[in-house]
């Protein structure tokens, strides 16, 4: 190990370093690199995704003592929010943009086996190291560091669309779950801390918040699965998505999150927190009507003009929206009696492993797959419950893909 006992003036001064180092490194690296739109685009998704993952696996480590953090200035929950956000621009951004060409894993190793394993438990009183420090730095690591830095050069290569739909999503979810409602009962007084919270509450809410936040991670898997795109406008789909969810309300992330903010209010038992269900109101009001008129209306001026006439921003349809019907090639006694009532599927009678062709995009789906896309057409609560079960399933199937055979998965 390596004693460093410097006075706390010192510390202090390190502190902010770490904030500011990494800051100063993004734009160097930037200027010196010449990097391109595409890159730039990718250390900003780098450093969203950080921001959220690091605080909630730092808020793990002080929970389980696997560190605390020194001093009372500027922190938000127990942590020191500079540090925070420096650690997402350093492991994200600055990290990327220094090394464009070398692996996370390359990046990162050294690190780890070298800084953290000499001076991490000698940094008090900035960090106070429990007994299991280096296994939470390992974690930290692995769940927070190397993804963004994957997620950045993904991007800028435009490559693993699914990987970046999927750290995309878990981004989101960080600030809708965890950032924002930290950030507004630090401002109004508590804190709210997911792992100190009774377990039968957590369970009832969950009963709630499945649900809802399965309404916006579908239209994240179907914004790749039909549209080619990221739900981030810097990173747009290729297709006008129109099906799925999107069948029944065309603003479904924005729907998603002004509910998991109206259930965590009642949850945390905070007015404030359900409040911030007005922001996503604002929000569509004024920047997502702007990409509207500006992109979409732009880019699919024969489709979109239709689309938004025929489906509501907010309040779902209870039938959906089809364009143009998709078709489920299927055996009569495998026929489901709600597939019977569906809207804008068309039915095909054949023997064999049912298949289902949407009407816009030239992908197929077979067997369970089929079927579930299949109930999307019924009601919007047959469309939520199949997205559930799609959800897992088509992730799994990725997984297993890149595991099984990776060559065959399209990078």
């Amino acid at each position: 190990m390596i004693a460093l006992d410097l006075p706390e003036p010192l510390m202090l001064a390190l502190r902010w370093l770490l904030l500011i180092g990494p800051l100063f490194l993004v734009f160097v690296m930037a200027f010196l690199r010449m990097t391109t739109t595409r890159q730039k685009i990718g250390g900003l998704f780098a450093f969203l995704y950080g921001v959220p993952i690091i605080y909630i696996t730092h808020s793990m480590a002080v929970h389980f003592g696997w560190w605390r953090y020194g001093w009372d200035a500027l922190m938000l929950g127990g942590l020191p929010v500079d540090i925070i956000l420096g650690g997402a621009i350093l492991f994200g951004p600055g990290l990327y943009f220094t090394f464009p060409r070398l692996g996370p894993l390359l990046i990162c190793l050294p690190i780890v086996l070298g800084l953290h394993a000499t001076i991490f438990s000698s940094l008090e009183p900035l960090v106070y190291a429990g007994p299991f420090w280096f296994g939470g730095v390992l974690f930290v690591f692995i769940t927070a560091h190397i993804p963004a830095i994957y997620l950045a050069k993904w991007t800028a290569e435009g490559r693993r669309l699914p990987m970046r739909c999927a750290l995309l999503a878990i981004m989101t979810g960080g600030m809708i779950f965890v950032i924002l409602p930290s950030l507004i009962m630090h401002a109004m007084g508590g804190e709210w801390k997911l792992l100190d919270r009774q377990v039968w509450s957590t369970l009832f809410a969950a009963l709630f918040l499945v649900p809802s936040s399965v309404i916006g991670l579908s239209a994240n898997q179907m914004l790749y699965l039909q549209g080619g795109g990221t739900p981030i406008p810097l990173d747009p789909t290729k297709r006008l998505v129109r099906s799925g969810v999107y069948a029944y309300v065309s603003n479904p992330m924005q729907l998603s999150a002004a509910l998991i903010w109206v259930i965590q209010g009642i949850y945390l038992q905070s007015i404030w927190i359900a409040a911030a269900a007005g922001m996503a109101w604002v929000f569509v009001q004024g920047m997502v009507r702007w990409h509207h008129r500006h992109d979409l209306l732009k880019r699919f001026p024969n489709g979109w003009p239709e689309y938004k006439q025929n489906v509501p921003e907010w309040l779902p349809r209870w039938k959906p929206w089809i364009a143009a019907p998709a078709t489920l090639t299927i055996g009569e006694a495998e026929l489901w009696s709600p597939l019977r009532r569906a809207t804008g599927l068309r039915i095909e009678i054949r023997d064999g492993t049912p298949r289902y062709q949407p009407a816009e995009e030239p992908r197929v789906f077979e067997g369970l797959e089929a079927r579930l896309f299949a109930l999307t057409h019924v009601n919007f609560a047959w469309a939520v419950a199949a997205h559930a079960v799609l959800l897992g399933l088509l992730a799994a199937k990725y997984v297993s893909s890149l595991i099984l055979d990776p060559n065959r998965v399209p990078t």
